[in-house]
């Protein structure tokens, strides 16, 4: 053991990764260099994690992490090295202890293997099946043979392409080699707290995931007090401090407002950040908080104020501290932002535009999920902005796609004389928007019409309807949805749909022919009456979304009788859980949902877990793809998904249109689901999507009332055990600086 310990001590291993990542990074990005596309992958650290620690026994890797992490300042020092990484390739270049996190977190993370199931198993089990599996198959090809065959009955490339693979095996979760404990996970955090990182890196979140992937409430309030430690000692990098201020959990134990400050002294504290720390907290402390404002304020004037105002806590030698200028520009940009006066930048991001561009192609071109009208509005939006990712925009379109009739037609184009709103694009569909389809879910015949409103009259007019309505009705049912455009930075929303059961109306958020003081008129209204249920689907980011383009409408922060009908599905299904005769029930009542795998009470019909080893590991499942899992110098070890949830949620997280199709019958069309919102006029198919988006939320209703009644409830009652919705207010609207 001793002749392999002084092989594999902290130092030594730490020196043979950063000679490796030299190596293996030139490697990299020598050959992306070379590559005849330019769109290459980034460097994976998952891989090279693994060449690194796979050759060290488990028990000894535990400690190895910690003792390597705190190695690394002084690995620094002797080699007088602040920065590795491959020579002549800047971006490739990390701290050590960045590298270190990198490693770490990649090879810490699930990563899921394909397993081909048991042919011979398989051969006998279709013969157990016998006649009654080939009579299955006959009418199911009998099925797609009327449908049409071809490629439009198949559906998209992607969902073949997925169904295929199901039949030949099934993926695995192979968990990592090292348990981190509650010891040792609070043990690397405490370490972890202190590596700078760029403000953009998004490190933190799978981070927090691989330290405590279950978000055990005991393992959280351990780290806050490790967080509000390191905090008070002034050691914590920016990146960690903005993540934990952000987290509504952890930040809780963070309890001096004097953080915002210390933020600001390290980093570009955003507005975003400091609205969640100061939210549901009390006045005093709400107080405090427009203090430490005023201060950073006064600590903007001059030089001098600016040190003699920074927290003694902070080490002059700290990575992350600020030049007095960033300071004064972080601290200007954040009180106006605070405000409600943003005046940056609302373009599309250059990254997430190139990103778009490709991963939409794909739907269009390859998976054929996407038609001409959607990608062209995307390239249309995103010129419009960016008009520099013009040669990007016709490469991908000949070298990616060969599309060289596009890719001709964009090269003509001007881009910067072209409105990102105004899009002309002569490739739309004009079919009527209530037209029935064959494959997806439709209106009933009692919805008449979807009606746009964007203008004052027509803004006056729905809020007189409202008041019309409930002055004769005892409540008023509306299904509400809103939308906004994935296109724009910030983004809020640009339309908000509201479902009678005869008609749907689309309010146009950004009309300049409506005056603040109507929508504030009808959205108060809206939002405030009690006799107006309002049915959504996880509204609350909806919610945040409205209230990012009506900050001053205090009834989008506490709103009255806002329902999720998600919620009330899962209160449906624990309701006929409890039947004797479930199965039979469902046959009658809910039909689609009989042979849903995930609603097995209890397990998890998902993934399978197994570790290294191959045996089965008892943890939560959690869908890693290792071909996604390759790591980028920028941005770390890709962010890990949710963990799943029992079977109801597990259902409710398959999303709005697969509860569409097992509650009533077929799904919803999501083709529009990431068009761009902020175009006028919208176009017909963009007005079914959201009308449908918004009726569904009563179909769905009607469902549940009927299942409810049939088992002798009232469905009101399930209403009533619903939370209600409660958001701070913006910090700076109650009283100014």
């Amino acid at each position: 053991m001793s002749d392999f310990m002084s092989n594999t001590n902290a130092l030594n291993l730490l020196h043979n990764a950063v000679k490796s990542y030299e190596k293996d990074a030139a490697t990299f990005y020598m050959a992306n260099e070379k590559a005849t596309s330019k769109f290459t992958g980034r460097f994976d650290f998952k891989q090279f994690a693994k060449k690194i620690f796979d050759p060290i026994e488990t028990e000894i890797l535990s400690n190895l992490y910690v003792e390597m992490l705190e190695e690394s300042h002084a690995y620094m020092n002797a080699h007088q090295k602040t920065r590795v990484g491959a020579q002549g390739f800047q971006h490739s270049f990390v701290t050590v202890p960045e590298l270190l996190l990198n490693m770490i977190l990649a090879y810490q993370l699930p990563h899921q293997k394909f397993v081909p199931f048991d042919k011979e198993k398989d051969k006998q089990k279709e013969e157990e099946q016998g006649s009654e599996g080939n009579q299955e198959d006959k009418n199911e090809k009998d099925k797609t043979e009327t449908s049409g065959g071809g490629e439009s009955s198949g559906g998209s490339r992607k969902k073949r392409r997925n169904s295929q693979a199901a039949k030949r095996g099934k993926n695995v979760t192979i968990s990592p080699r090292v348990t981190l404990t509650t010891e040792l996970s609070a043990k690397l955090l405490d370490q972890m707290l202190e590596i700078p990182l760029s403000p953009e890196s998004k490190l933190w979140k799978t981070a927090k995931y691989v330290l405590c992937p279950s978000n055990c409430p005991k393992q959280l309030a351990l780290f806050g007090e490790i967080i509000a430690k390191s905090t008070k000692s002034g050691l914590i990098s920016f990146n960690a401090l903005n993540f934990f201020m952000h987290d509504p959990v952890i930040n809780r134990q963070l309890e001096d407002p004097i953080t915002i400050l210390h933020a600001l002294y390290i980093g570009p504290l955003n507005s975003a950040t400091v609205e969640v720390f100061a939210a549901n907290r009390s006045d005093q402390f709400r107080q405090r908080c427009r203090e430490v404002l005023r201060t950073a304020l006064h600590a903007s004037k001059d030089p001098l104020t600016f040190k003699l105002s920074k927290p003694d806590f902070i080490a002059k030698s700290h990575s992350d501290r600020v030049k007095y200028r960033e300071f004064v520009d972080t601290v200007e940009q954040l009180v106006r932002d605070l405000n409600g006066e943003y005046q940056g930048s609302t373009g599309i991001h250059t990254g997430w535009a190139c990103a778009a561009i490709k991963k939409f192609g794909q739907k269009r071109y390859v998976d054929k999920t996407w038609k001409d009208e959607n990608y062209y509005d995307l390239i249309w939006t995103v010129l419009a902005q960016r008009p520099h990712l013009k040669k990007f925009v016709v490469d991908v379109l000949e070298k990616n796609f060969r599309d060289f009739n596009a890719a001709r037609f964009w090269r003509r184009m001007q881009p910067y004389q072209m409105n990102p709103t105004q899009i002309f694009n002569q490739n739309v569909s004009t079919e009527d928007p209530l037209k029935m389809s064959d494959e997806f879910l439709n209106f009933p015949p009692q919805m008449k019409q979807i009606i746009m409103v964007s203008t004052e009259k027509e803004m006056r007019d729905l809020h007189m309807l409202l008041e019309y309505k409930v002055s004769r009705e005892e409540i008023v049912y509306v299904g509400v949805d809103a939308e906004w455009s994935a296109y724009v930075s910030p983004s809020r929303a640009t339309i908000l749909q509201m479902a009678l059961y005869d008609c749907t109306y689309i309010i146009d958020l950004e009309s300049n022919a409506i005056s603040p003081d109507t929508y504030n008129l009808v959205l108060s209204y809206l939002f405030h009456t009690p006799e107006i249920v309002k049915i959504g689907f996880q509204f609350n980011e909806d919610l945040h979304q409205l209230r990012a383009a009506f900050r001053n409408c205090k009834e989008l922060y506490k709103p009255n009788n806002v329902v999720c009908v998600g919620k009330l599905i899962m209160d449906l299904m624990d309701e006929v859980g409890k039947l004797e005769l479930g199965e039979d029930f469902k046959r009658d009542w809910l039909p689609f949902m009989i042979e849903d795998p995930s609603l097995t009470s209890g397990k998890d019909a998902g993934n399978t877990s197994v570790d290294e080893s191959g045996k089965q590991a008892n943890t939560s499942s959690i869908d890693l793809n290792e071909s996604v899992s390759n790591e980028s110098v920028e941005g770390g070890p890709s962010e890990p998904k949710p963990v799943k949830e029992d079977g109801k949620q597990q259902f409710l997280n398959k999303g709005l249109s697969y509860i569409c199709e097992k509650l009533l019958g077929r799904p919803l069309d999501k083709t529009e689901q990431c068009s761009v919102w902020d175009r006028r006029p919208l176009r017909h198919l963009q007005l079914r999507y959201a009308a449908m988006d918004a009726y569904c939320m009563l179909m769905l209703y009607d469902k549940c009332k009927d299942v409810f009644a049939k088992l002798g409830y009232d469905v009101r009652e399930f209403l009533a055990k619903q939370s209600p919705i409660r958001i701070s207010l913006p910090l700076l609207s109650e009283e100014q600086l």
